[in-house]
C-alpha cells in the first residue's frame, strides 16, 4: 500500500479536556503531530471518527497529515496552561523517522515542565529515552505500551503492521530499567477471542516480567467505520466470533451494534484483571501524579473518588451513585481553594456547601481528608509557588 504524506500548518495543536481523565490516564490536555497512522489496526476507534475529519477513513493508513507547525504551536499554547498532565506525541514509523516532531516536542514538555502521560504501540519511543529520563526527573512521565495480549494470531488478525508485541515488551523493559513507571494498555480485549483467563495470565506476567508495574484494561468498542473492519477482521479467526460478537453487541444485519459489551462482561472482565495483577503484584490503575502545592490535597482526594467510581462499575452499581461519586471527584479537582482549609474553617458543612457533594460524601472526604494529614498541607499554602 502506498503512503503519502501531506504537510500542512495547523491552527492548534492542545485538546484541552474538560475534566481531567479520571481513573484512567489522568490527562488534562493532549497534543498529536500527526493524522493517519501506518500501523492501519482495524479496532482503532481514530479511524472514521472525528480525528480524521472529513477525509475517507480508508486513507487512515495510507496518508499521514503532517502537522508542520506543531513544535512551534505547542510552546506557544503549552506556556499559557497551568502544568497539568498531557499525553503527547506519536512515534509512529516512517513518519517520525522522517519528521521527528515527537521528539521535538518532548523537548517543550521538558522546558516548559509539563508531567507527561504517553500511550504507544511503537517501540521507537525507546530513542528518546534519554529526554523521557530528564522529564521524570523534573516532574513526571508514565508510559503505557498498548497491546491486545501476548498471542501472535490475534495480531495476525488485527494489527498485522504494528511492531511487535515482544519488541513492544522489550521497550517497556527499558523504561523501567531507567526508572520509568510504564505499564500497559490492554486494549481492546477482544470478546471471546482474547479474554480467556490463561491467555490474560500468559499476558500479565509479561508485563511483570518486562518491569510492567500497571495494567489498564478495557474491551474492544464497535463504532461506525471501525466496527465493520473490526468485525471483517474476526472473520480471519472463524465465522463462530463473527456470531458470538454479533450477540454480544446486539448487532443485527442492516443496524448499528452497541458501542460496547453489556456491563456484567465489563465488570466480570475488569475484576479477572485486578485478581490477576494482585496476584502478579501489579496495579490495575495508574497512580496519579500530583504537583506539590496548596491544590495537592484536592488532587489526591479527587483521585480517591476517580477510584471510588471504577470501583463501583465493577460492582455493577446503580449509574445515580457512580455519577454521584464522578460528579464530587471534577468538583474537587477543579476547586479552586485547599479543600483541607475549607474543612479547617468551616468543617463538614463548608464541604457540604460544595455543588455535588452533599452529607454523606462530605463526610467520606473528611475522613480523607483526616488520612491524609491536613497539617501537611497547611505548610504547603505557606510556601511561594514557581
Amino acid at each position: 500500500m502506498k503512503l503519502e504524506f501531506r504537510e500542512y500548518r495547523a491552527r492548534k495543536i492542545v485538546n484541552i479536556h474538560k475534566h481531567v481523565d479520571g481513573p484512567w490516564f489522568w490527562g488534562k490536555y493532549s497534543a498529536r503531530p500527526y493524522v493517519g497512522c501506518r500501523s492501519g489496526c482495524e479496532f482503532c476507534y481514530a479511524r472514521g471518527s472525528r480525528y480524521l475529519g472529513r477525509r475517507d477513513p480508508n486513507t487512515f493508513d495510507s496518508l499521514i497529515q503532517v502537522k508542520i507547525n506543531a513544535v512551534e504551536l505547542l510552546r506557544k499554547e503549552l506556556s499559557r496552561l497551568e502544568p497539568e498532565v498531557i499525553a503527547c506525541g506519536d512515534w509512529q514509523q516512517p513518519a517520525e523517522d522522517r519528521y521527528r516532531l515527537s521528539q521535538s516536542m518532548l523537548e517543550v514538555v521538558h522546558d516548559l515542565s509539563f508531567p507527561l502521560y504517553i500511550n504507544e504501540r511503537s517501540p521507537l519511543l525507546t530513542r528518546d529515552l534519554d529526554l523521557l529520563v530528564e522529564i521524570n526527573q523534573r516532574t513526571w512521565v508514565g508510559v503505557a505500551f498498548s497491546i491486545s495480549g501476548v498471542d501472535p494470531s490475534l495480531k495476525r488478525a488485527f494489527e498485522p503492521r504494528s511492531p511487535g508485541v515482544k519488541r513492544r515488551l522489550q521497550a517497556m523493559q527499558q523504561l523501567a530499567s531507567a526508572g520509568i513507571l510504564v505499564g500497559t494498555s490492554l486494549m481492546p480485549i477482544f470478546p471471546f477471542a482474547g479474554d480467556g483467563e490463561d491467555h490474560l495470565q500468559d499476558t500479565v506476567r509479561a508485563i511483570k516480567d518486562h518491569g510492567g508495574s500497571f495494567v489498564l484494561a478495557g474491551a474492544l468498542t464497535m463504532d461506525g467505520f471501525q466496527a465493520e473492519r473490526t468485525l471483517q477482521a474476526a472473520r480471519r479467526l472463524g465465522p463462530a466470533l463473527v456470531a458470538s460478537w454479533r450477540k454480544l453487541y446486539s448487532w443485527e444485519p442492516g443496524r448499528k451494534p452497541s458501542y460496547g459489551p453489556p456491563r456484567p462482561y465489563n465488570a466480570r472482565l475488569g475484576l479477572l484483571i485486578r485478581e490477576l495483577c494482585a496476584r502478579h503484584g501489579l496495579m490495575d490503575r495508574i497512580p496519579r501524579y500530583v504537583a506539590p502545592g496548596p491544590l495537592a490535597v484536592n488532587k489526591r482526594v479527587a483521585e480517591r473518588l476517580f477510584l471510588k467510581t471504577y470501583d463501583l462499575e465493577l460492582e455493577e452499581a446503580k449509574d445515580y451513585r457512580i455519577w454521584a461519586y464522578r460528579k464530587a471527584a471534577w468538583v474537587v479537582d477543579e476547586w479552586p481553594q485547599s479543600i483541607a482549609q475549607v474543612y479547617q474553617t468551616q468543617g463538614e458543612k463548608g464541604l457540604q456547601a460544595m455543588p455535588g457533594v452533599g452529607t454523606n460524601l462530605a463526610g467520606q472526604i473528611a475522613k480523607w481528608l483526616r488520612e491524609e494529614g491536613i497539617h501537611r498541607d497547611e505548610r504547603l499554602e505557606s510556601q511561594p509557588q514557581s
